[in-house]
């Protein structure tokens, strides 16, 4: 590591599978305006992946990119970015994902701030990183097994100090919703998982013992304390059936922030690692299922992880089945499926072994929902966007806001939701209970005001204040996805030690000064952030991204209201869950809660709020396109250039 750099390593390590290449690439060369992560794998996506390369073609990029705070000991800095082209998206196109756990630390700690992978390995390979030491070695014996095996090996070949990323048999068979997963059960949607297989890749396995050097560490050292002073949030999460307890925190590198994640055990005393939607997916269809255990919704996890199948497109696809067979289109015959038995651990290990697999119906649905109707028909298709079987967790038409937020994302926006989504829960929680968070009324108003912009952004029953919202919101999240932190500890918006409640919207940009010694502040990493997000709109508009037409949410949301089912009577998934805000309650002017429940958008005020959006990022409000002294201003004139030369006659882009 270069000892003029603080924060970063200084390297990305360039892999080439078709030949064998290994080479380096200047992380400075990149770092000075797109910091990180998100950042900088973004803006190599737009150098060398053109608009005509396909998701499964040598062409492709595979980028795994850390942060600059990363392994500097800064709370919530272990996850990393994934960006490439995504196969799960219909056309494919630009996407990104984010995982948590050991991997990126040591990467980094083995002297590298990223990995770029490209090409297509004439066998099944793995690629060896030891201290700087690089091989691209025989896969043979990983090739064929679930994640879980493959860890075994690495730890029998490497020691219990190896981290790694991998992908089960969905990736090998290239099922466009294969994740990647890594030890401690983080994973990434996007279908990269299928691009892993692609490339005849099965694993990258690191051991790093070397240290990231900071600028300020004294000063480092008294603003992690505060961090965790500030963030501590108590029993603050993902509800869980009552016959699964937690065990303790199981945090990922270095951090001591209270999450969603968690050492979960079972009444008969299994215990596993489990965190965030992933651990309840299956739980709506078991509790429905008379004499089923409670242990198989806790198993779901494990058994879809093992395949490396998403979690999120899993109960999309459970959802879709029962809806078509419930309408008569989709028979067990012909699906080769006991769709009468969903909710069953039997249901759930034949659905997911025939998709990895590719066997049967499976190799329709390995295909995704995007596209089922090509095979199947519209009939079949339709019940997709009927069902909502699109989206999960927080849809675009549940609040003003996060209509925006969906409205300029290639999928659904999870950092994003998960700032305005924590906020509304903690609000949520503090009205069934004020001992169990700080978040009245009042402090959510406060809260609102500060961290998006304007005293009308906390109204979510209005369209007043939610364009500034959105871009503080979009402008954080590329930032934090860049440096990279975790998005179930940061921002910081509330805290139960603080004289006002309200949390601290500079401590980011402190964190980053101590680590680097590049001094700035919130509205320095803001650019950065809007730097980012105009750069990503450029690589979607070269692909085909519609300016204004796909500047919208599905036609669904304008005119069938909010819909709730998320299980029986009673159930961890009930009217008192604050994750999910089944009754739509929101804060009012007082402290009367105000309800949205059986809202949808009203589509004029949507368009004069987008309108407003356009002028907040300096684009052209008639057709919504970059004006190139916006494009100038951020850095990005090469942006400019490029897409005046190009005509957006594409087919309209579709999200997952």
């Amino acid at each position: 590591m270069s000892s003029n750099i603080f924060g970063w390593c200084g390297k990305i390590l360039k892999i080439n599978l078709s030949n064998s290449r290994i080479t380096e690439m200047e992380t400075m060369d990149y770092a000075d305006r797109f910091l990180g992560g998100r950042g900088i794998a973004t803006r190599i996506y737009w150098e060398e992946v053109g608009p005509e390369v396909e998701a499964f073609a040598p062409e492709n990029y595979l980028m795994l990119m850390s942060g600059p705070l990363g392994a500097t000991g800064v709370q919530g800095a272990s996850r990393f970015e994934v960006i490439g082209k995504s196969p799960m998206l219909k056309p494919e196109g630009f996407c990104y994902g984010n995982l948590g756990g050991y991997f990126a630390p040591y990467l980094k700690k083995a002297g590298y701030d990223g990995i770029v992978v490209t090409g297509c390995a004439e066998w099944p390979s793995y690629i060896w990183i030891n201290d700087g030491k690089v091989e691209i070695l025989d896969a043979s014996l990983l090739w064929g097994k679930g994640v879980y095996q493959v860890r075994d090996i690495l730890r029998e070949t490497y020691g219990k100090c190896v981290h790694f990323v991998t992908t089960g048999v969905a990736g090998e068979n290239r099922c466009r919703a294969a994740t990647l997963m890594t030890d401690q059960e983080g994973s990434a949607t996007g279908g990269f998982g299928a691009v892993m297989g692609s490339k005849n890749l099965k694993a990258i396995a690191v051991v790093g013992t070397g240290k990231v050097p900071v600028a300020r560490p004294e000063e480092l050292t008294e603003l992690k304390r505060l961090t965790i002073h500030l963030s501590k949030r108590g029993s603050m999460r993902m509800p869980l059936p009552k016959q699964l307890h937690y065990v303790r925190n199981a945090s990922c590198y270095q951090c001591g922030l209270d999450c969603m994640r968690g050492l979960v055990r079972t009444e008969s005393g299994k215990e596993g690692v489990r965190k965030c939607q992933s651990m309840v997916f299956y739980v709506p269809w078991v509790e429905q299922r008379s004499g089923e255990p409670i242990e198989t919704a806790f198993d779901a996890t494990q058994i879809a992880n093992d395949f490396s199948l998403c979690t999120v497109e899993i109960p999309r696809i459970i959802r879709w089945l029962e809806d078509c067979y419930k309408s008569g289109y989709l028979t067990e015959r012909e699906t080769g499926l006991q769709i009468t038995k969903i909710g069953s651990r039997e249901f759930l290990e034949q659905l997911v072994t025939m998709i990895a697999h590719r066997d049967g119906f499976g190799d329709i649905l390995a295909e995704g929902l995007l596209r089922v109707g090509e095979r199947l028909g519209e009939k079949t298709q339709s019940l997709i966007t009927k069902s909502r079987c699109g989206v999960g967790g927080v849809s675009a038409s549940d609040y003003n806001l996060t209509s925006l937020l969906y409205s300029f994302e290639p999928r659904q926006p999870i950092g994003m939701i998960q700032e305005f989504g924590f906020m509304i829960a903690s609000w949520l929680l503090n009205q069934f209970d004020p001992q169990l968070s700080p978040v009245t009324s009042e402090v959510f108003r406060s809260a609102a005001t500060k961290f998006w912009g304007s005293d009308k952004a906390w109204d979510l029953t209005t369209y007043e204040g939610e364009a500034m919202a959105a871009v503080k919101i979009q402008n954080r999240t590329y930032v934090k996805d860049s440096l990279v932190l975790c998005g179930s500890a940061w921002p910081i918006m509330f805290s139960f030690n603080t004289p006002d409640h309200v949390g601290d919207p500079t401590l980011e940009g402190r964190l980053f000064s101590a680590v680097t010694g590049i001094e700035t502040d919130e509205a320095g990493l803001h650019l950065y952030g809007e730097r980012i997000f105009n750069l990503q709109r450029g690589i979607l508009l070269r692909e085909g991204w519609q300016a204004k037409e796909s500047d919208t949410p599905a036609d669904f949301n304008f005119v069938d209201p909010i819909k709730r089912n998320l299980g029986k009577a009673g159930s961890v998934l009930d009217e008192t869950n604050f994750f999910f805000n089944p009754q739509m309650t929101v804060p009012g002017p007082e402290e009367e809660p105000a309800s949205i429940d059986t809202k949808f958008l009203d589509r004029k005020q949507f368009e004069e709020m987008r309108k407003e959006f356009y002028e907040l990022r300096g684009w052209d409000t008639e057709t919504g396109l970059q004006k190139a002294e916006t494009l100038e201003y951020l850095g990005l004139s090469d942006l400019a250039q490029e897409l005046k030369l190009m005509e957006f006659t594409a087919t309209t882009f579709k999200r997952p």
